[in-house]
C-alpha cells in the first residue's frame, strides 16, 4: 500500500495509506481545576535544528479568549548530545513561524538531560517561552506545536505539558 500525505487548499492536512497508521504522539484534556493541557512527548532522536512538527491532530488555540499558564517538561528517557532544546508554534500552512514563535514554549533550554529532570515554567523562569503569561495571535492561528534542538542530533525523550485556560470562550 502507498503512503503519503498532502495540504489541500483550505490548509487542512490529510493522510493517506499507510500514513493513517502513523501513531500521534500528542494529546489535550481538561484537568480538574478548569484547565487545558495540551501534552506532547517529544523524541529528541527524530529532531533536528529545524522546527518539526509533533502532532498531524493536536492544535494549539489562538486569540486573546486563552491565556497560557504554565509549561512542565519532564525527561522520560535521559536525553544525550543535544546542545538546547526548543518548543514553539507553526501556522496551519506548516511551513510560516511567525516571529519568536519557535521558541513560544521552552526557548533554547540546556538543562533538561538525566531521567526525571523536570521543570515548571512561567513568565519569570530562565528559558521559558515568550509566549507564557500571554496568548499567540488570533490572525494567524490555530497552530501545530512544533519542537528543534541545537546542537548534533540526540536521543531521550521528553514529556512537554502546556497549561492554558479560556477567558470567555475558546474559538479554534
Amino acid at each position: 500500500m502507498v503512503s503519503g500525505n498532502w495540504l489541500d487548499n483550505d490548509n487542512l492536512y490529510h493522510k493517506y495509506g499507510t500514513s493513517l497508521a502513523d501513531p500521534e504522539n500528542a494529546g489535550e484534556y481538561q484537568s480538574p481545576a478548569g484547565n487545558r493541557v495540551i501534552e506532547v512527548l517529544i523524541d529528541v532522536s527524530k529532531l533536528t535544528t529545524t522546527a518539526s512538527i509533533q502532532s498531524d491532530t493536536t492544535f494549539f488555540p489562538s486569540g486573546t479568549n486563552i491565556f497560557i499558564e504554565k509549561v512542565e517538561a519532564v525527561v522520560e528517557t535521559a536525553v544525550a548530545t543535544i546542545t538546547s532544546i526548543s518548543v514553539g508554534l507553526i501556522q496551519q500552512d506548516r511551513a510560516t513561524i511567525p516571529s519568536n514563535y519557535s521558541t513560544a514554549f521552552i526557548n533554547a533550554e540546556t538543562a533538561l538531560s538525566d531521567a526525571g529532570d523536570s521543570i515548571t515554567y512561567n513568565e519569570d523562569t530562565t528559558n521559558a517561552g515568550g509566549l507564557i503569561g500571554s496568548s499567540p495571535s488570533s490572525t494567524t492561528g490555530p497552530y501545530y506545536i512544533t519542537a528543534l534542538i541545537a546542537g548534533s542530533v540526540g536521543t531521550g525523550k521528553i514529556r512537554v505539558r502546556i497549561y492554558y485556560h479560556g477567558i470567555g470562550t475558546i474559538s479554534f
